[in-house]
């Protein structure tokens, strides 16, 4: 089970640093599902062969999950980065300064003008970092809500059911609606961790404490529950199949927001 998940959004490239998301997750929570993938890895020893761009790619639907299940199982062994196009005949009108970018795209992990771009017509640029890092831009950012409430509401359909009988029936989960979640962005700016390892069930309510942190705490582990580091919780009542999120943190005016099910 996740122990947390960790977030840091910037608003102005779309970006967000995260812990705790998997490739499987970013590819089960997305609507624009990639059509391609160019790859920024030289080395792997993934996808096909692609002339112009002197790099590899994976093409179609089936090719795409192929490769999310099997970078996902060789993450230590093949760095995993790459960017979606829509066109092969698009990408191959890349001017070599166009090239060039990607290539320092891929290198650094950080765009020197947009990251999206034209030619490519992509909507997304994925990174693998290290100790559990990711770094995804998003051109649509709804998409990085929709994969975190997709997250929460999976953690939370295991926690509930982690000592179900054989004759004890499945506890439901209703899905959490990411617009609640949208709620969280100026937070999300300056650095969250969602604590799934410190969430609690109570009264038939499961509680997932919000707390801010930053990645140096996060990869140290040195948050932990404390007080002064709490901005609420985001909780799941059972008997009503809601969610409500409860803020503490002065700063932001969006305390005790609701969102029944849909």
């Amino acid at each position: 089970m996740t122990a947390l998940v960790y977030i840091h959004l910037d608003t102005i490239s779309n970006t967000v640093l995260t812990k705790g998301l998997t490739a499987r997750d970013f590819q089960q929570g997305i609507v624009h599902q990639p059509k391609n993938l160019l790859l920024l890895n030289p080395t792997t020893e993934l996808g096909e062969h692609e002339s112009h761009t002197a790099l590899k790619i994976v093409r179609g639907t089936e090719a795409i999950q192929q490769f999310f299940q099997i970078s996902g199982r060789t993450r230590q062994t093949n760095e995993n980065k790459w960017i979606d196009f829509s066109d092969l005949n698009m990408l191959k009108e890349l001017t070599p300064l166009e090239i060039s970018e990607l290539l320092y795209f891929g290198h650094m992990k950080t765009h020197l003008h947009s990251p999206f771009f034209y030619k490519l017509q992509n909507n997304f640029v994925y990174f693998e970092l290290e100790s559990g890092l990711n770094r995804t831009y998003y051109r649509y950012i709804d998409e990085f809500y929709r994969i975190l409430a997709l997250k929460i509401t999976r953690f939370s359909l295991e926690k509930l059911n982690e000592r179900r009988t054989f004759f004890r029936k499945t506890q439901p989960v209703e899905k959490l609606n990411y617009e609640l979640l949208k709620t969280l962005k100026e937070a999300m700016k300056e650095g969250l961790v969602f604590s799934f390892e410190d969430a609690s069930l109570k009264n038939n309510e499961l509680q997932i404490p919000i707390l801010f942190a930053d990645e140096r705490t996060v990869l140290e582990r040195s948050f932990k529950l404390k007080q002064e580091y709490l901005l609420g919780y985001l909780t799941f009542h059972c008997e009503v199949q809601s969610w409500t999120l409860d803020l503490y943190d002065e700063l932001f005016d969006f305390h005790s927001k609701t969102m029944p099910f849909l």
